[in-house]
């Protein structure tokens, strides 16, 4: 993995390329994106940073610090590192990628 990330760039976890797109949470601005994510130019691959989940979707998912979140979209999956309650019926999950070789369970 890359020794370290700043605000502008992020570095991708699976191919360790640093020319990426953030696109960053929020509702104003350029989009409006309920998750934080970043794109890779050489491998294409998306990586998200913080995945926001209703109340129903935590009890269903079953999500909490320390598990495990799979993107089957993509085929990757991250550890939850934090969850944060910032909302009547809003969760957001910040997660940490994990390779192949990186498996937890």
């Amino acid at each position: 993995m890359a020794l370290s990330s700043t605000a502008q760039t992020r570095s991708c976890p699976w191919c360790d390329s640093v020319e990426t797109i953030l696109v960053q949470r929020g509702y104003t601005g350029p989009t409006d994106e309920i998750n934080q994510y970043f794109h890779c130019k050489k491998c294409g691959k998306v990586t998200y940073e913080i995945v926001s989940k209703t109340a129903r979707e935590m009890r269903l998912g079953r999500f909490h610090a320390g598990g495990i979140y799979k993107d089957i979209a993509h085929q990757t999956r991250y550890q939850v590192n934090r969850v944060l309650k910032v909302g009547i019926n809003e969760y957001l999950l910040y997660l940490k990628p994990l390779r192949s070789g990186d498996d937890t369970e």
